[in-house]
């Protein structure tokens, strides 16, 4: 073999391998491609007790600056909201990135944090006004609150009478509350039991007033992936006005976008 015929060969085996190098990608993740997050996407939202949801958010990535919405099937505490947050992108050739290309490789991976928040009033009772005092009571008569929507707590109550120096005796005075519930939408429905002694004897009647101020709840996700599939953690506070939701605001969500 001359010696011409092996620099020939040396050529052809140098540039194969040029090409080869040129032309591969990270093994971090696409050639020359960002981590952007816009777009739908859906998976599960699992609890602390590895109870799965079906999960789904619609995000716009702009330059990094994340917005949103999330919706969440069958959660007892978190249904969805409002998402805010940022996404980062992995530093170039961080991982096995061809060091031959004149332009540096993004890894089309990255981080992308998110706060999801909803106002929602606690709806409590703040009030109750008497309408009607009845007549002949000798004792303090049952009262009680209609029932909520669904998710809330019903409130309760306690009558007091009224005295015979405030020319009010045998009469319902006023209501104390002893739980304010929590969920409601509209003012609740107040019975109070008519005096027993005298089933003609004139029960009293009363109206509640809710509590409209509103409370902010919100849950922070932080994931970690790339432009295709996202998996993370996350947890915060939601319907901060029950308890029921403490064990249930933290877990692990795994999306892949459509």
């Amino acid at each position: 073999m001359t010696v011409r015929v092996l620099i020939r060969l040396l050529t052809l085996v140098l540039t194969g391998t040029l090409v080869h190098a040129c032309s591969g990608g990270s093994s971090g993740g696409v050639y020359n491609q960002a981590f952007n997050v816009s777009g739908q996407w859906t998976g599960t939202l699992s609890d602390s007790a590895a109870v799965a949801r079906t999960a789904s958010m619609t995000l716009s990535d702009g330059d990094g600056t994340v917005t949103g919405t999330l919706s969440v099937v069958g959660h007892t505490c978190i249904s969805g909201g409002s998402l805010t947050g940022t996404a980062v992108q992995a530093p170039a050739n961080t991982t096995d990135d061809n060091p031959l290309t004149s332009d540096q490789e993004n890894s089309n991976q990255g981080t992308v944090n998110l706060t999801v928040t909803s106002t929602q009033a606690s709806g409590g009772v703040s009030a109750v006004t008497i309408a009607l005092g009845g007549e002949d009571y000798s004792t303090p008569p049952a009262v009680s609150f209609s029932t909520p929507p669904s998710g809330g707590s019903r409130a309760t109550g306690v009558a007091i009478l009224g005295t015979v120096t405030a020319d009010t005796d045998g009469q319902v005075a006023g209501i104390i509350i002893t739980d304010p519930g929590s969920g409601y939408v509209i003012a609740p429905t107040v019975t109070i039991t008519a005096a027993s002694e005298d089933d003609d004897a004139q029960g009293a009647q009363a109206t509640a007033t809710i509590d409209t101020a509103t409370v902010t709840d919100s849950v922070t996700f932080t994931l970690t992936g790339s432009s295709s599939s996202l998996t993370g953690q996350y947890s915060g506070v939601w319907k901060s006005t029950t308890t029921s939701c403490a064990s249930q605001t933290q877990g692990t969500i795994t999306l892949s976008r459509l």
